[in-house]
């Protein structure tokens, strides 16, 4: 019954001439219901001992496909025989034994198919399998898998269309992005139906391989028995058709979804700012509000510099005032020397961050808005790439502490810091412990000063440093050389979430709104590959009346 109502509810969205204006009110409630139905089913995965209880491998990802507890993930996360931790949305874990596998020596990422299975009876969340050879070009489709760069333990959701059924190596592909952790994951049908697993990208965005679900279904007996197979097994499955083949929809204006939802609704919400860092001009995006009869903007604070440009809607350019700058939270305040015809209304109304796979809008000052679903609930993202960055190490267990390890070019050494040189204290703080050397430098930003007291050949001296930032590791990977890259600054934020909108760093400050025109946030960093991340609406608001000097009195 459930089925039917989303097959009424396409067919109105195909009919006519009108879809372009109805996709955001008739194709959401479909992604949702699908993403409700698949999300119990997706689960994070990584090798376990279960004798030490310790993770023995780096997380992928998978899906449960039957009550009993066969999971489908893809051959290079998997060794036959193998025990794997499996930890589902609900909080639930579970050991599974690695099965079959099936991937070629001379073509090791084909054609990338394995199973597992949970150790020990239980009624396990599962999702159903589709036929991946019933899917059209254009027909939409859901990722729910777990990126490692995030390391959550919920998953991230995204969302695409196919654009190729069999691409020249048999793989599925679609638009839905995907990254490293994602491996193994599950792509879904716009009915929340299994028909690809995620294998690997190319440097596009756009492009994204899945193994079909089909191969699963055809050698169905022979993964079930714990064997690395490198050739295709002998015995088959008989495969069912998909009796829904025949319904299923394609939505051609899904291969422009920022065309097809193109609005004028949030025009001059997002306005450009230029100025200059460290002597290079620099652009960024800016969210315009109207608080108290004056034009308030708030952009990303490491992204705007000194004296700041802002170019209004005709095309006339200002000079803002800095009223405030928030570094933890990567948040600057600028006012504008007049009061402009628009934007948005405060206080602020609050909206739930908790409708996955919703349309959102990153309206663009100069070109069409960014279009991408909801990918997560709110969540803490610690600092990991924006902790300041010394360049001295330290034995683990050593007692006194001594620098065991200096780095050519870095500020400890540009600063005279030699191997040997005992630490003594970190800006007047003793130092220790190990735990004391970690804790004190975690406290600091690039940038920042510290002085640094040591001991060398008997003698106490203090030095001055300022911390840099942490070296950027030469890319390997496809999923790291995507246009524009990451944000210098993305991470360390109390509450952010994630949608998978494809934005450049330089496009980053700018206001994020749902279809119906309800503010979500701003978009804070682009994050990696498959995630941008937006501080919530509810954090700006208290960012603006915490700190906008008439609010403060």
């Amino acid at each position: 019954m459930r089925k039917n109502q989303l097959f009424v509810i396409l067919l109105a969205l195909l009919a006519g001439n009108s879809y372009s204006q109805r996709i955001a009110e008739t194709l959401p409630p479909v992604i949702h219901a699908a993403i409700e139905k698949a999300y119990p089913a997706s689960v994070r995965i990584w090798g376990y001992d279960t004798l030490s209880n310790q993770q023995m491998s780096a997380q992928f990802s998978g899906v449960v496909v039957t009550a009993e507890g066969h999971i489908l993930t893809v051959a290079h996360t998997t060794i036959p025989g193998k025990t794997y931790k499996v930890n589902f949305p609900d909080g639930k874990s579970a050991i599974a034994l690695a099965l079959g596998k099936i991937n070629f020596p001379e073509t090791p990422i084909l054609p990338d198919v394995s199973m597992m299975k949970i150790i020990g009876p239980g009624q396990w969340p599962f999702a159903e399998m589709a036929r991946s050879a019933a899917l059209k070009v254009n027909e939409p489709c859901i990722s729910i898998a777990y990126p490692e760069s995030l390391n959550q333990p919920l998953p991230a959701v995204r969302f695409g269309r196919i654009t190729q059924v069999k691409n020249d190596k048999g793989f599925v592909q679609s638009s839905c992005i995907m990254e490293p952790g994602d491996s193994g994951g599950p792509l879904f049908d716009y009915l929340g139906r299994v028909i690809g697993l995620h294998s690997a990208v190319d440097l596009s965005e756009k492009i994204n391989y899945e193994v079909p679900v089909d191969l699963y279904r055809k050698y169905w007996t022979a993964l079930n028995k714990a064997e690395h197979y490198t050739q295709f097994p002998s015995a088959e499955d008989a495969v069912p058709d998909d009796l829904l083949a025949g319904s299923l929809m394609v939505v051609p204006q899904l291969e422009d979804i920022n065309v097809a939802l193109k609005t004028t609704a949030y025009d001059g919400t997002s306005l450009k700012i230029t100025s200059n860092i460290k002597e290079t001009a620099e652009t960024v995006i800016g969210t315009l509000f109207s608080v108290d009869g004056k034009s308030i903007i708030v952009s990303k604070n490491s992204s705007v510099g000194e004296q700041p440009v802002v170019t209004i809607s005709n095309k006339k350019k200002v000079v803002a005032t800095i009223l405030f700058r928030d570094r933890t939270q990567d948040l600057v305040l600028l006012q504008l020397p007049a009061k402009l015809k628009k934007g948005i209304s405060f206080p602020l109304a609050m909206q739930q961050v908790d409708s996955l796979g919703k349309f959102l809008v990153s309206p663009q000052p100069d070109t069409i808005g960014i279009i991408s679903v909801l990918g997560s609930r709110e969540f803490s993202l610690p600092r990991m790439s924006s902790l300041a960055f010394l360049g001295a190490a330290i034995a683990p267990t050593a007692s006194p502490l001594a620098l065991t390890f200096v780095m050519p070019g870095s500020p400890a050494a540009e600063s005279g810091l030699q191997v040997g040189d005992l630490v003594i204290s970190i800006n007047g703080v003793p130092v220790n412990k190990a735990e004391d050397y970690g804790r004190e430098l975690s406290k600091y930003w690039p940038g920042d000063k510290i002085k640094f007291e040591r001991q060398r050949n008997g003698n106490l001296s203090t030095v001055e440093i300022t911390l840099g930032t942490r070296p950027i590791q030469p890319a390997n990977h496809p999923a790291e050389m995507f246009k524009g890259g990451k944000s210098s600054r993305r991470d360390g934020f109390e509450s952010v979430f994630t949608h998978d909108a494809v934005i450049r760093p330089e496009q980053c400050g700018g206001p994020v709104f749902d279809t119906h025109g309800h503010f979500y946030g701003i978009n804070i960093a682009r994050f990696s590959r498959t995630s941008s991340i937006v501080v919530p609406a509810a954090v700006v608001q208290q960012f603006i009346d915490v700190n906008l000097p008439q609010k403060k009195n």
